[in-house]
């Protein structure tokens, strides 16, 4: 079977120009890959994504740990919420004249370079945890798949008994 392309995050590209689209140079940039991997002769790789993974919900069928579900439904709600705008707390060089303009400049540059290096994290600590919420979610709805199976095989095997006691 011959590999597909490689699909990328649509998100990693992020554009404020109204006359780009993200989505079309995305897709150029991915039949390049493809076009230029196939012209070396390399085997074009194919990576398992996830899609977003609903959170389950608490079964009303079988017995289940109301704090799962609580701190589920909790991290899908907030796994992708991070602060990260510049807070430029007022300082006591501030209040001096000449010094205050000059030592505003360096803090609003200063806060600027760091943030780009903390939004970097923050966006690859977001697909991580992105994905490890759909592990969860996924694990969730298996394990209540095989409680509702462990509950027929029980009944099942119940049955059984008393049918070999009579």
């Amino acid at each position: 079977m011959p590999d597909k392309p490689v699909q990328l995050d649509p998100h990693w590209l992020e554009i404020s120009d109204p006359e780009l689209d993200p989505a079309t140079l995305t897709a150029e940039i991915e039949q390049r890959i493809t076009n230029r991997r196939a012209e070396k002769g390399l085997p074009i790789s194919q990576f398992p994504t996830f899609d977003p993974v609903l959170c389950p919900q608490k079964p009303v069928d079988i017995a289940y740990e109301p704090n799962l579900y609580h701190h589920l439904q909790l991290v899908n709600r907030i796994y992708h919420q991070f602060e990260t705008e510049p807070l430029m707390v007022a300082a006591p060089t501030t209040r001096i004249p000449v010094l205050s303009y000059v030592w505003g400049l360096i803090r609003h540059h200063a806060h600027a370079l760091v943030l780009f290096y903390v939004n970097r994290t923050v966006r690859h600590q977001t697909i991580v945890n992105r994905n490890l919420v759909n592990v969860l979610n996924l694990l969730t709805t298996a394990n209540e798949e095989q409680q509702r199976q462990i509950i027929a095989l029980q009944a099942e095997l119940d049955a059984l008994r008393q049918q070999s006691e009579k």
